[in-house]
Protein backbone atom coordinates (compact mmCIF):
# COMPACT_ATOMS: atom_id res chain seq x y z
CA UNK A 1 0.00 0.00 0.00
CA UNK A 2 1.79 2.93 -1.23
CA UNK A 3 1.39 5.98 0.62
CA UNK A 4 0.35 9.34 -0.86
CA UNK A 5 0.23 12.53 0.45
CA UNK A 6 1.68 14.44 3.78
CA UNK A 7 -1.67 13.03 5.84
CA UNK A 8 -0.93 9.42 4.98
CA UNK A 9 2.93 9.74 6.15
CA UNK A 10 1.77 12.43 9.15
CA UNK A 11 -0.59 8.92 10.55
CA UNK A 12 1.83 6.99 9.82
CA UNK A 13 4.69 8.78 11.65
CA UNK A 14 2.22 9.11 14.60
CA UNK A 15 1.12 5.44 14.48
CA UNK A 16 5.26 4.75 14.87
CA UNK A 17 6.23 7.02 17.44
CA UNK A 18 2.95 6.79 19.48
CA UNK A 19 3.38 2.59 19.51
CA UNK A 20 7.11 2.75 20.28
CA UNK A 21 6.27 5.10 22.99
CA UNK A 22 4.52 2.73 24.46
CA UNK A 23 6.82 0.10 24.01
CA UNK A 24 8.85 1.85 26.14
CA UNK A 25 6.53 3.05 28.73
CA UNK A 26 5.59 -0.85 29.16
CA UNK A 27 9.21 -1.89 29.17
CA UNK A 28 10.08 0.36 32.07
CA UNK A 29 7.69 -0.77 34.61
CA UNK A 30 6.05 2.11 35.89
CA UNK A 31 3.22 0.67 36.82
CA UNK A 32 3.46 -2.56 39.20
CA UNK A 33 0.64 -5.05 38.81
CA UNK A 34 -0.82 -4.77 42.08
CA UNK A 35 -1.23 -1.46 41.73
CA UNK A 36 -5.59 -1.01 42.58
CA UNK A 37 -5.91 1.74 40.10
CA UNK A 38 -4.95 -0.62 37.53
CA UNK A 39 -6.74 -4.10 39.21
CA UNK A 40 -9.77 -2.22 40.27
CA UNK A 41 -10.45 -0.10 37.15
CA UNK A 42 -13.85 -0.65 35.56
CA UNK A 43 -15.76 1.34 33.19
CA UNK A 44 -19.29 2.29 33.19
CA UNK A 45 -21.61 2.79 29.82
CA UNK A 46 -24.99 3.96 30.06
CA UNK A 47 -27.12 4.19 26.88
CA UNK A 48 -30.46 6.34 26.15
CA UNK A 49 -32.87 5.53 23.65
CA UNK A 50 -35.47 7.70 22.84
CA UNK A 51 -38.97 6.53 21.53
CA UNK A 52 -40.77 8.78 19.35
CA UNK A 53 -44.28 8.41 19.39
CA UNK A 54 -45.96 8.69 15.75
CA UNK A 55 -49.63 8.44 15.44
CA UNK A 56 -51.18 6.00 13.57
CA UNK A 57 -52.09 6.74 9.82
CA UNK A 58 -55.91 6.06 9.10
CA UNK A 59 -57.32 5.80 5.22
CA UNK A 60 -61.07 5.93 4.32
CA UNK A 61 -61.49 3.19 1.75
CA UNK A 62 -62.69 4.93 -1.52
CA UNK A 63 -65.12 3.16 -3.78
CA UNK A 64 -63.30 1.19 -6.24
CA UNK A 65 -60.30 0.59 -3.95
CA UNK A 66 -59.32 -3.13 -2.99
CA UNK A 67 -57.14 -3.75 -0.33
CA UNK A 68 -54.36 -4.94 -2.20
CA UNK A 69 -54.11 -1.30 -3.92
CA UNK A 70 -53.94 0.69 -0.67
CA UNK A 71 -51.61 -1.61 0.86
CA UNK A 72 -49.48 -1.30 -2.56
CA UNK A 73 -50.00 2.65 -2.14
CA UNK A 74 -49.46 3.20 1.63
CA UNK A 75 -46.20 -0.06 1.10
CA UNK A 76 -47.61 -1.51 3.74
CA UNK A 77 -47.93 -5.64 4.07
CA UNK A 78 -51.52 -6.53 3.15
CA UNK A 79 -52.02 -9.40 5.63
CA UNK A 80 -50.58 -6.74 8.75
CA UNK A 81 -53.55 -4.35 7.45
CA UNK A 82 -56.10 -7.20 7.64
CA UNK A 83 -54.77 -8.30 10.93
CA UNK A 84 -54.79 -5.33 12.03
CA UNK A 85 -58.51 -3.98 10.83
CA UNK A 86 -60.04 -7.56 11.75
CA UNK A 87 -60.64 -7.88 8.17
CA UNK A 88 -61.04 -11.37 7.26
CA UNK A 89 -61.98 -11.69 3.59
CA UNK A 90 -59.78 -8.98 1.56
CA UNK A 91 -61.69 -9.29 -1.85
CA UNK A 92 -64.80 -7.53 1.03
CA UNK A 93 -64.02 -4.26 1.98
CA UNK A 94 -66.46 -1.29 1.47
CA UNK A 95 -66.41 1.97 0.73
CA UNK A 96 -66.33 4.35 3.86
CA UNK A 97 -64.77 2.12 6.04
CA UNK A 98 -61.87 3.77 7.88
CA UNK A 99 -58.70 1.58 8.35
CA UNK A 100 -55.62 1.95 10.02
CA UNK A 101 -52.20 1.16 8.58
CA UNK A 102 -49.27 -0.44 9.96
CA UNK A 103 -46.11 0.30 9.99
CA UNK A 104 -44.72 0.95 6.18
CA UNK A 105 -42.20 -2.09 5.23
CA UNK A 106 -41.48 -0.19 1.90
CA UNK A 107 -38.75 2.47 0.93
Amino acid sequence: MPLRGRVQWSLFATTIVSGLLAFVLAARGDIAPDDPAVVGSTTTTSTTTTTVYVAPIRYVVQRGDTLYSIAETFRVDMRALMDLNDIADPDRVEAGWELVMPPATGF
